[in-house]
């Protein structure tokens, strides 16, 4: 009988135990919740606690705040992708905004005027300001490809020693008109890389054109086979700062970036991004470096014997 009693009062108070124990849980998931929604709430950077020291509730704290953490970093990535759209959608306003300005001024100019001399003057700033703008559209429109993930480029056998020539060639009136005399080294040997024609083409005229814009003084040009069994051909395009300009290498292949974006030189800051996406989308590789005054960007690509 005594043992009977013994045993009734063990299940009484292990019932009462666990009756007591299931209460505490539930308290402290309805309290993790409501700690949850008040975090949600009020965007607070609180973590979600609990007093208990039973593993399962604090893993499920544990989990809890991984996801609140996971949804705060969300939130901040969009309002900082919204706050750099904005400055894109104003950049870029800005940037077609200033050559138009300027194109219709000088074609106000052009009907107010009879003079010959004047006119054909005021028609050559013209193409150029037209041909500005449809540099810049093109540039758009080749971000714009880029940004979609399913963007493929076709490669096979290009002639880059060529291409580099051709490039150079269609540069001869900009180099001549900035005063330089560059400094060119390519070797006549031909040099056949993985490639896609027009995606070549573009990376070279990018980052010549670069150096021409934002440069003064000093060009070089340069294309050298590299590796011990000479597999890589590396394409170097080099000028001189100007004085007092700052340039941050670690960002200049980023989107939109600029050195200094009160000189207005028509760009859109897309050049060097646009370069790199194409060249990685080639398998091949582009760095820049910041030496003694000397801005250089580097593109390296696969050989084809």
């Amino acid at each position: 009988m005594t043992i009977a009693v013994v045993i009734s009062a063990i299940s009484t108070i292990a019932a009462v135990g666990a009756g007591l124990y299931a209460l505490n849980l539930r308290w402290q998931i309805f309290d993790m919740c409501k700690q949850s929604k008040f975090i949600d709430e009020h965007d607070s950077n609180k973590k979600i606690s609990t007093a208990t020291h039973d593993k399962a509730i604090l893993t499920l704290a544990n989990c809890m705040n991984g996801i609140i953490d996971e949804k705060r970093s969300v939130k901040i990535r969009a309002r900082n992708n919204e706050c750099a759209f904005k400055d894109t959608i104003s950049g870029i306003s800005h940037d077609i905004r200033t050559p138009l300005t300027s194109l219709y001024g000088y074609f106000q100019m052009l009907q107010a005027s009879s003079d010959s001399m004047l006119n054909e003057k005021y028609i050559r700033i013209i193409g150029g300001r037209i041909q500005q703008l449809q540099d810049m559209t093109e540039q758009l429109f080749t971000f714009v490809k880029l940004e979609n993930p399913s963007y493929t480029l076709e490669c096979g056998e290009i002639n880059l020693t060529q291409t580099l020539c051709d490039v150079m060639f269609s540069f001869y009136n900009d180099i001549g008109q900035c005063g330089l005399e560059p400094d060119v080294d390519i070797p006549s040997e031909i040099y056949m890389v993985n490639a896609n024609s027009a995606a070549l083409k573009r990376v070279l005229e990018n980052i010549i054109k670069n150096a021409l814009v934002h440069g003064e003084s000093e060009l070089a040009v340069s294309m050298t086979c590299k590796g011990d069994l000479g597999e890589t051909i590396e394409i170097s395009v080099g000028n001189r700062v100007p004085e007092g300009e700052s340039i941050d290498v670690s960002r200049v292949f980023e989107r939109f970036y600029k050195a200094d974006s009160s000189r207005h030189s028509g760009s859109t800051g897309l050049g060097l991004f646009i370069a790199k996406s194409l060249t990685e989308r080639m398998g091949g590789g582009i760095s820049a470096d910041l030496t003694d005054g000397i801005f250089t960007i580097k593109v390296s690509l696969k050989r084809i014997r």
